[in-house]
């Protein structure tokens, strides 16, 4: 774990919104999984800081549904039906998809390039078997495409999504399918973009996502 020294940030609520968001990540890309616990004086050693930033990042994920409140003294990760973790996927792949037509009108030259290098990155964690960057590489591709509807409250909706599914996109990769499977619809997004082609790139996106609504289902 990345620490965050409490010399780094003298402002106890940056603190605090440093772990939040380092705690984030590690829901997105699954280095946190389904049902693991959450501990406020385990953070907080690792983190080199008191337990007050580290409990109010904790709370602020538990508000956000990301994290449950187990004790009074510690936090897990939600442990999903795999019902619950389809409904998630699905609501994930309508946004995502309403969002990328809206990119397909925006998107520049210079976006194609910074999907591009995305995809890049996405390809050398998938040589490598490497689920953690595999999955922040495919959080940057397609938070960049939503991040071009200039809607910060679809942005959020989004972001809020990718926290919650992130321990079961990591468990489903991992557990689930075989390594062949983890590429979706990138490549066919960014040619989708680049003739601005508004249903196609909705239609890919939405496939894209919906991967997890196949496989947990599936597995209901």
């Amino acid at each position: 774990m990345n620490q965050v020294l409490a010399s780094d940030i003298a402002v106890p609520g940056n603190l605090s919104t440093r772990i939040y968001a380092d705690l984030q990540r590690k829901l997105i890309v699954g280095d946190l999984r389904p049902a693991e616990n959450l501990s406020i004086r385990t953070l907080a050693e690792e983190y080199q800081v008191s337990a007050m930033p580290v409990r109010e990042a904790l709370r602020q994920l538990a508000s956000e549904d990301a994290l449950i409140g187990a004790a009074k003294k510690a936090y897990r990760v939600p442990d999903l039906t795999s019902e619950q973790a389809a409904d998630l996927f699905f609501v994930r792949a309508v946004l995502e998809g309403a969002a990328a037509e809206i990119a397909a009108e925006r998107v520049t030259d210079a976006d194609i390039k910074i999907l591009a290098k995305h995809n890049v990155d996405l390809e050398s964690a998938w040589e490598k078997r490497h689920a953690s960057d595999f999955l922040f590489a495919n959080y940057q591709f397609h938070r960049h495409v939503y991040s071009l509807t200039g809607n910060s409250a679809l942005q959020s909706m989004i972001d809020a999504l990718y926290v919650r599914t992130g321990p079961w996109l990591a468990f489903g990769i991992t557990n689930l399918v075989r390594p062949d499977k983890w590429m979706g619809e990138h490549d066919n997004i960014i040619a989708a973009l680049k003739q601005r082609d508004k249903a196609g790139t909705r239609r890919l996106m939405e496939e894209d996502a919906r991967w997890g609504v196949e496989v947990f289902r599936e597995l209901g």
